[in-house]
This record gives C-alpha cells, sequence and structure tokens, in this order.
C-alpha cells in the first residue's frame, strides 16, 4: 500500500541524505508579470492595463535584493513571465526605451547586478530558452531552473489546461533542460501534479527526468508541486491534488531517481499537513522568503 511505498522511498532517500533537510533562504523578483502565455490556472500573468509597471525598474531590483539579503536571504529567485514582448507592444516599448530587445537580455543585466552588489546568488526561471540565451545568463546564475511539468500530449490538446500556452509543450520544456545539461548549468525541474495527467504519465515524465539526468547529471533538484485550484482562473473548480496523491507521486519519485537526486516539495503549497512528506522521501523545501 501507499504506507509500504513511503516506507521504501524514506530508505532510499536516508542511503544519502541522512536526516538533513534543507532549503534555500529566497528573496522573489518578479521582473514583469505580463507573459505570452495563457494557462488555465495562472494567477501570476496580468495584462498590461492592469499593472502600473511593465518590468520592476533596475532601482526596484536592487532594493528588493538588498532586503532581502538584510533578512538573511542567499538567493534571489528571478520570477517573470515567458517573453511577453512577443504578445504586448507595451513590453516591446519598455524594453526599447530602456536600451534592451528582449526580456532576457534586461534579466541578464538585472542578474548581473544582483551578483555585482549584493551577495545574493541569482537563480533565473524565465521560460524556455535557447542555447546563447542560456550561455549569456550562465555567468551571473549558479542555477537556473525551468518545470517540465509533465509529458503528456493531452495537456496541450483542445480543452486541455496548456492549449494556449506554447512554451508549456513537453517538446521545447525538454530542449531547455537539454540544453543546460550541454551548458553544465545545475538546473531545477519538476513535475506540477493534478491538472489532467494520469498515473502513468507522471512515471513517464520521471523517467524522462532521469534519462536527462543520467546524460548529463545536471539535474540538482526535483520538485513534485501539487495543483491548487485558484479563484478567478478557468480551473478554479478544479479539485485540488490530494494529499495521497502527493504523497504517492513523492514517493515513486525517490524510488526512480534514487537517493542522489534532492526532492523538493513546496510548504507554502501544503501549509496545513506539510511534515507528512518528510516521510515520503523528500529531503528539501526549496525557497523559503521572509
Amino acid at each position: 500500500g501507499l504506507e509500504d511505498l513511503c516506507d521504501a522511498a524514506a530508505k532510499v532517500r536516508d542511503n544519502r541524505k541522512q536526516t538533513f533537510l534543507t532549503f534555500s533562504p529566497k528573496v522573489f523578483i518578479p521582473l514583469t508579470r505580463l507573459r505570452r502565455d495563457t494557462c488555465s490556472y495562472c494567477t501570476f500573468r496580468t495584462e498590461p492595463d492592469n499593472t502600473p509597471n511593465i518590468f520592476t525598474s533596475p532601482d526596484e531590483v536592487l532594493d528588493v535584493a538588498k532586503r532581502g539579503q538584510s533578512f538573511g536571504c542567499t538567493e534571489a529567485l528571478f520570477t517573470l513571465g515567458e517573453r511577453p514582448e512577443k504578445r504586448y507592444p507595451e513590453a516591446q516599448n519598455w524594453l526599447n526605451r530602456n536600451g534592451y530587445r528582449t526580456t532576457l537580455q534586461y534579466l541578464g543585466d538585472m542578474c548581473k547586478m544582483v551578483n555585482e552588489k549584493t551577495a545574493l546568488l541569482p537563480h533565473a526561471n524565465p521560460g524556455t530558452m535557447s542555447k546563447r540565451e542560456m550561455s549569456d545568463l550562465k555567468p551571473y546564475n549558479p542555477s537556473m531552473g525551468l518545470m517540465l511539468e509533465n509529458i503528456s500530449p493531452q495537456l496541450f490538446a483542445k480543452g486541455g489546461p496548456h492549449e494556449f500556452a506554447p512554451s508549456k509543450r513537453p517538446s521545447v520544456r525538454i530542449k531547455t533542460i537539454t540544453i543546460a545539461g550541454i551548458l553544465r548549468i545545475p538546473f531545477t525541474t519538476g513535475l506540477l501534479i493534478g491538472i489532467g495527467e494520469t498515473l502513468e504519465e507522471r512515471i513517464e515524465s520521471l523517467l524522462y527526468i532521469r534519462s536527462l539526468h543520467h546524460q548529463f547529471g545536471h539535474i540538482q533538484e526535483v520538485i513534485i508541486q501539487n495543483f491548487r485550484a485558484k479563484p478567478q482562473t478557468q480551473m478554479e473548480s478544479h479539485p485540488d491534488a490530494s494529499t495521497k496523491d502527493l504523497l504517492w507521486t513523492i514517493a515513486v519519485a525517490r524510488l526512480i531517481l534514487g537517493s542522489p537526486v534532492n526532492i523538493q516539495v513546496p510548504p507554502n503549497l501544503s501549509a496545513r499537513d506539510y511534515q507528512i512528506y518528510i516521510d515520503a522521501g523528500i529531503n528539501d523545501w526549496g525557497g523559503i522568503s521572509p
């Protein structure tokens, strides 16, 4: 049963990780909330008319980073929507006015600034990227990340949550994770569970992550993130991923990925019962923000 599965996974974790649980004291720097994709469950994305600032300015970025540092943070997580300039003229105009062609160029400068003017380590999550774009970011990012979410083709089929999200296609996400391996960039990826995928598709996704890690050795952590329905989204009435579902997926991830890979569950998405996921084989809580 589930208890035996979790016990086996915890034993595998204990072989390498002993009894250490890690986390990253992290400050979040939202560079922009505009994005070209539309997902059925996203609350991060906004429209130009709904935000006073198209992008966070360099002064604001540095201010947030320095305040994070004063609270003991060691990592600056840059969050942003992917390539908003492809969809919104307002974003392209802002970039042009400030001397940039793309959002990724601006991100690179902000990572460089935080790297040089604070003690924080930047970690960029800008979505899918080309080899050149990742090479440009690499000098200022000790690590980067992109959630695989799932390799299921049904999620981007008509009516699926990723129907209008071209960058959520598994092929383009896999390409970015592969480029990170070629460039030897330590990388965070993971699954989002409970959005319409099958258990078999979760297993296939984890096996794919394992194969990439065997090839390049660059997957530093795998996040198992549970879907939580949010009001005023298309999936607001979709049921949340259950505790049992999350326990099962964590345990299977640990058994598939083995003891060396760090497996993380975001505690903010499981505030009521987050401790029990330790029993399923996790060893990391990810970014904890002051």
